[in-house]
């Protein structure tokens, strides 16, 4: 039977697909952590892209590496996984 408060062809199935299930408690502390996590990472690239590096690692190699760490954190914020356990 259809729902009168839901738009036409629209279920409460369809609806509760849309969300995610409730979040372990952890979530929120450590998604916190790694924005932390992120902001520095982010204030080293500024502060590093200013000074110009040269030897086995020049300054795109380092640039390059904060900028692989920094989309791997991104990633985990939007996709949480505690890794070793809860």
């Amino acid at each position: 039977m259809h729902d009168p408060h839901l738009p036409a062809g629209c279920t409460q199935t369809d609806i509760d697909a849309r969300f995610e299930p409730e979040e372990p408690a952890w979530v929120a502390s450590y998604v916190t952590q790694l924005r932390h996590r992120l902001d520095r990472l982010e204030t080293i690239r500024m502060e590093l892209a200013a000074d110009c590096f040269d030897g086995a690692y020049d300054g795109a190699d380092i640039l390059g590496y904060l900028d692989d760490e920094m989309e791997t954190v991104r990633m985990e914020i939007e996709h949480p996984q505690l890794t070793g356990g809860d």
